[in-house]
């Protein structure tokens, strides 16, 4: 299996560090690759995040009410002008 990295910076930066810890190309990127996934990994993303907030939203339930301009402009105190 291969990968073709078409990218001069890309090379280059992971050529040098491969040098400076003398390692293969594949290890290098290998590392990086897998280094990014667990910091990614331990952050919950956005959508997790909120998950307290959907589920609390949600078993609120609907109320009916129309959302529309009227509704908006009257909970900030604006009233529609001609």
């Amino acid at each position: 299996m291969g990968i073709s990295i078409k990218n001069d910076e890309v090379v280059a930066l992971a050529r040098r560090l491969a040098r400076k810890h003398g390692k293969g190309l594949t290890e290098i990127v290998h590392e990086a690759l897998r280094e990014k996934a667990e910091r990614e990994g331990a952050e919950p993303t956005l959508w997790e995040k909120i998950a307290p907030l959907r589920e609390e939203l949600r078993r609120a339930g609907r109320t009916g009410l129309k959302a529309d301009r009227a509704f908006f402009d009257e909970i900030n105190g604006e009233s529609e002008r001609l």
